[in-house]
């Protein structure tokens, strides 16, 4: 009869995955942990170097930002000064081309007035021009308003009223006119800086 030792071979099965499946499983296991620990821990002092770089570029631009201070201040200076003579110089050149406004609107009414009408009065108050006059023709008073339309020192003109006076040795009508007063050589307005 053959005798077979049965718990034997059961120890050695039980010996062999233990000993060959167990040992390497944990060491990849532990390796796989070791490496992720290794790769955070890079990872952090890689934060932590560009946080502490980034905070060196903050104060380098903080002792600049001191060292041009004095310029900007000066620059700011310098550009409000620059404002200040643009607006003065505009008001210069705004009184330049406003000086020979009433020889030129007096040479356009002159200009303006067609036969058999004349002019009692002209006068200017602000931008607007008033005009008092008589004809010997009613037609004559749109001719003299179109021709002063056309001017560009005058504006479009209105009629204020026409009377015809009674028991008037002449068949004169009166009439009132009024317009704007235009600049076509008025600077423009100074740019603002900031």
């Amino acid at each position: 009869m053959i005798k077979i030792n049965l718990l034997e071979v059961d120890k050695e099965r039980r010996a062999k995955p233990a000993a060959a499946g167990g040992a390497p499983t944990s060491l990849i296991a532990l390796g796989i942990i070791g490496l992720s620990l290794a790769a955070f821990i890079f990872y952090y002092f890689a934060k932590q170097r560009q946080v502490a770089d980034l905070e060196q570029d903050i104060e380098k631009k903080r002792i600049q930002k001191k060292e041009l201070e004095p310029y900007i201040k000066r620059v700011e200076e310098l550009d409000q000064r620059r404002q200040e003579l643009a607006k003065k110089n505009h008001a210069i050149e705004l009184l330049r081309s406003q000086r020979t406004i009433p020889v030129h609107i007096l040479d356009e009414v002159s200009r303006a007035l067609p036969d058999y009408l004349w002019l009692n009065n002209v006068s200017v108050q602000g931008e607007v021009m008033s005009i008092d006059g008589a004809t010997l023709q009613e037609q004559a008073i749109p001719a003299f308003m179109k021709n002063l339309d056309a001017s560009e020192f005058i504006g479009t003109c209105n009629l204020i009223e026409t009377t015809q006076p009674l028991g008037s040795e002449t068949p004169s009508t009166r009439f009132k006119i009024s317009a704007p007063i235009t600049n076509p050589n008025k600077p423009k307005e100074p740019e603002s800086g900031k």
